[in-house]
């Protein structure tokens, strides 16, 4: 009747459980793989149903029910079926997530890191393999350990991870990855800009493989390819001569790839690169295939490299009609308005530059620009009240780092600049249409209300 009951209990025993246990590896009975003083050596039918009756308890997520049964077979036979390991997890996260104390936390959390060793140490798993079970233990580790900033553990068991399964890593793991490597720069940007921008490299390449592949996971590495990128973007490791070694023959085998082509140069207008050679090979490849506005718009910064400005407005307002998002509407309005400014028409790039701000009003760059125009305005022959034009400019400075905390810097600058040329005291004083403090209306293509002051002496 024994025997009859293990039949029947074995049905729901995953069969793929029985992995190739590895050579050479004695069974844990003669180790203390969970302490305990005496550890009871099952035989292989003991095992079977233990095994069985807390796998069906794992299924019916009992995981109290199913811990007994499970941590007995985990302590006399690990090396029995990898089942033992894949409930198990499930088992000790559902004690971890359910402790009542620090105390317990802890426990329960070494447990699951202890887990994933003896995995690796019993079970040889062609379809997931050592690197793969490192995956699991790197994120396991920044679940339970988030006292741990820096996750130096976690880093060191997804880079192996990754370096093992390659394009067969987990899209999860590449991301978190590219996570770690980049909070532990932040840390020390000095020591570890290399080690950050190697990692990106290794993980962006990894999943534009993925993408490439196609099928059910293409669409989420592109979309994880972009995160990845952005971080980087955003970090400040960021060097352009480093993204010209990374890319440049990238983009010349994709010349007709203009997904690739496109998210490229995407990166490089975050990166502020968009003064490379790289990036504009990649406009023009992109923008005889199709154009775009990303193409569109980097035809234009080729233009303005060779000062032909006239060719980079058109260019720009060929992106503006075909953009689709206000963020790059308001982007390519801006750089527009900055090519006007380099012609020298300041009233022209005072107005796109408005048209950008009507998009996004907190875009403190282009309050700047708006300033330099307003200071270069020519709008009378007085020369005291062609002062005036300055009193505009630094009410833009000051707006732009009011609505822009990132253009702080700069317009303090600006308007310790642009303040030396207010009228003096005494010009303020003798002129008939003047009154410290008082409103003043500066007119033509400027005309703006602002307040009368003179230069602080």
């Amino acid at each position: 009747m024994k025997k009859l009951l293990i039949i029947a209990l074995c049905v729901a025993v995953p069969m793929a459980g029985f992995a190739q246990k590895k050579k050479g590896k004695k069974k844990p009975a003669q180790e203390e793989v969970v302490a305990a003083p005496v550890v009871e050596v099952l035989d292989d039918e003991e095992c079977l149903m233990l095994l069985s009756l807390s796998h069906e308890s794992v299924k019916g997520e009992l995981y109290d029910d199913a811990y007994e049964n499970w941590s007995k077979l985990y302590k006399s036979r690990p090396d029995f079926n990898k089942t033992i390991f894949t409930d198990g997890d499930k088992i000790l996260e559902y004690k971890w997530e359910n402790a009542q104390t620090p105390e317990e936390k802890n426990q329960w959390r070494e447990m699951i890191m202890r887990l994933h060793d003896e995995r690796i140490k019993f079970f040889d798993d062609p379809k997931y393999p050592d690197a793969y079970v490192l995956g699991l233990k790197g994120m396991d580790y920044l679940t339970h350990y988030p006292e741990d900033e820096l996750a130096l553990p976690a880093y060191e068991y997804l880079k192996q991870s990754v370096a093992g399964m390659g394009e067969n890593s987990q899209i999860t793991v590449l991301r978190k990855l590219v996570e770690v490597s980049y909070n532990i720069y932040k840390s020390n940007q000095d020591q570890y800009s290399n080690q950050f921008l190697a990692d990106y490299q290794n993980v962006a390449a990894l999943l534009d493989a993925i993408a490439a592949k196609g099928g059910k996971n293409a669409h989420h590495a592109q979309s994880q390819k972009a995160y990845v990128d952005r971080l980087y973007a955003a970090s400040g490791a960021a060097d352009c001569g480093q993204m010209d070694q990374m890319y440049a023959s990238v983009v010349a085998e994709s010349a007709t790839d203009l997904e690739k082509l496109g998210s490229i140069m995407k990166l490089y207008r975050r990166l502020g690169c968009t003064e490379s050679d790289v990036y504009f090979a990649a406009a023009e490849n992109a923008h005889k295939l199709q154009p775009t506005a990303e193409s569109a718009a980097g035809c234009a910064q080729m233009c303005i490299k060779k000062e032909d400005y006239v060719g980079a407005v058109d260019y720009y307002k060929q992106a503006l009609s075909m953009v689709d998002n206000d963020e790059d509407k308001a982007d390519y309005l801006y750089r527009m308005a900055n090519v006007y400014v380099a012609m020298k028409n300041y009233q022209q790039g005072a107005a796109i530059a408005q048209q950008a701000l009507d998009v996004n009003a907190e875009d403190g760059r282009c309050y700047l620009l708006l300033g330099i125009c307003y200071a270069s305005a020519k709008i009378y022959d007085d020369p005291i009240l062609a002062r005036s034009v300055f009193w505009v400019a630094c009410d833009m400075f000051r707006k732009a780092k009011t609505v822009d905390s990132s253009c702080s810097s700069d317009a303090n600058k600006l308007i310790a600049t642009y303040s030396q040329y207010f009228p003096s005291k005494e010009d303020v004083f003798f002129h008939r249409d003047l009154n410290e403090g008082a409103p003043f209306r500066v007119g033509g293509w400027v005309n703006k209300t602002t307040t009368c002051r003179s230069k602080a002496e």
